[in-house]
C-alpha cells in the first residue's frame, strides 16, 4: 500500500471486492473464482483502514 497512495485495497489486491471477516487478524485470502470474479478475505481492521467513501 506505501507505493501506491490512495489507492484502495481491491485495487491493491487486484480483485473486485473484499470482504471483511472478524476472525482474521494476519492473512489475506484471494479467491480466483467466485462466480466468474477474483475476490479476497482480510481482516476486519485492514479493511476499515483502507475504506474509500
Amino acid at each position: 500500500m506505501g507505493q501506491r497512495p490512495g489507492s484502495s485495497l481491491e485495487e491493491v489486491l487486484e480483485v473486485f471486492e473484499v470482504f471483511a471477516s472478524g476472525s482474521l487478524t494476519d492473512e489475506v485470502y484471494v479467491l480466483d473464482d467466485v462466480a466468474g470474479k477474483r475476490i479476497a478475505i482480510a481482516p476486519r481492521e485492514l479493511k476499515d483502514k483502507y475504506r474509500r467513501g
